[in-house]
């Protein structure tokens, strides 16, 4: 899920709307993660994996690093798939909140989410766009992407 805030304003002259802004300020982007990894909360959040324990080890100290966050849309359009690469080239995660449930009547599947704030980059640009007609090259898109 992806949130935009943006600055928003409102210049009134001669009994009417002269001007308005509404910029991009930041966003929020949550990411529902299918298994509860050690590895990959450790990166993203800027923590240490000790090699000989495998063990996930928080330091107030720690600082999340900004990363890249991509994702492939499918979409069909008159009949046609199409594959819409959206990337966020900054994005900082922040500590997830950790809830759990025990088993009662039922089975009910918990999927820990993540979330971290959008920012642009010196350039301006926050996010990018680009829509394809095969996924392959959806894929080679995105790639390049998370690679600069």
């Amino acid at each position: 899920k992806v949130s935009i805030e943006k600055y928003e304003a409102e210049l009134y002259a001669d009994d009417g709307l002269a001007e308005s802004d509404n910029t991009f300020k930041k966003g929020t982007v949550t990411l529902t993660i299918d298994e509860d990894d050690d590895t990959v909360f450790a990166e993203l959040l800027g923590h240490e994996v000790e090699e000989e324990t495998g063990e996930m080890v928080r330091k107030d100290t720690d600082v999340a690093p900004y990363v890249g966050v991509g994702r492939i849309l499918t979409k069909v359009v008159n009949g046609v798939y199409k594959y819409k690469v959206e990337f966020l080239p900054k994005v900082k995660f922040s500590e997830p909140e950790q809830e759990e449930q025990t088993k009662g009547d039922s089975i009910e599947f918990k999927t820990p989410s993540v979330e971290g704030t959008v920012a642009k980059l010196p350039n301006g640009i926050w996010s990018r766009a680009k829509t394809f007609t095969s996924k392959e090259e959806a894929v080679t898109y995105l790639d390049s992407l998370m690679a600069k």
